[in-house]
């Protein structure tokens, strides 16, 4: 998830990172600054941009700091009965207009869309490894996920600068089908 984090706070979006526990945060915070630090070193972004991107990002191991997101990007190990139970405790914490997605790369969707009250703000973004420069983003649109959901993840997916494809949730989705 670090990636996502990085990518998003780069381009001028306030982050919220949650993590289980402190270690793992700390691990997680970790990466981006690496990462940033080398993106400055090859002339990829300036010293200030990375400063600025990284005062956009806050972190946290309560769950329930999330509530004042507008989309939440679940990126936990491929293991559904987690994911089905974060999806469930997102959906009891966030607002009702949240949109909730998995980073999932093949796990299905539509599963853990029905463990929330909000099945049609619920879609898969499948971010590449190395994020922050992989240029694609797979969008998975379950047959709930409704339109308004679609248009503005992928709305969202663009001005981060990703190539998005949309897949239908089949398992595999396109890339590792």
């Amino acid at each position: 998830g670090s990636g996502i984090v990085e990518v998003v706070a780069k381009n001028g979006y306030s982050v919220i990172v949650r993590e289980v526990n402190d270690d793992f945060l700390s691990q997680g915070l970790a990466r981006i600054q690496k990462s940033m630090a080398r993106a400055v070193e090859r002339n990829k972004m300036s010293a200030a941009d990375r400063d600025a991107a990284y005062t956009r990002i806050k972190s946290t191991t309560k769950i329930e700091d999330l509530a004042p997101c507008d989309l939440v990007v679940e990126a936990v190990v491929e293991n559904l009965k987690l994911k089905k139970d974060i999806f469930k405790e997102l959906d009891a914490v966030t607002r009702p207009n949240v949109i909730l997605a998995s980073n999932t790369s093949s796990l299905a969707v539509t599963e853990m869309a029905g463990m929330t009250r909000k099945p049609g703000q619920v879609l898969g973004m499948h971010f590449f490894n190395p994020v922050p420069v992989m240029p694609l983003l797979e969008m998975v649109r379950t047959f709930l996920t409704s339109e308004e959901t679609y248009t503005t993840a992928r709305t969202f997916g663009e001005r981060l600068g990703k190539k998005v494809i949309v897949s239908r949730d089949v398992p595999g989705f396109i890339v590792n089908a």
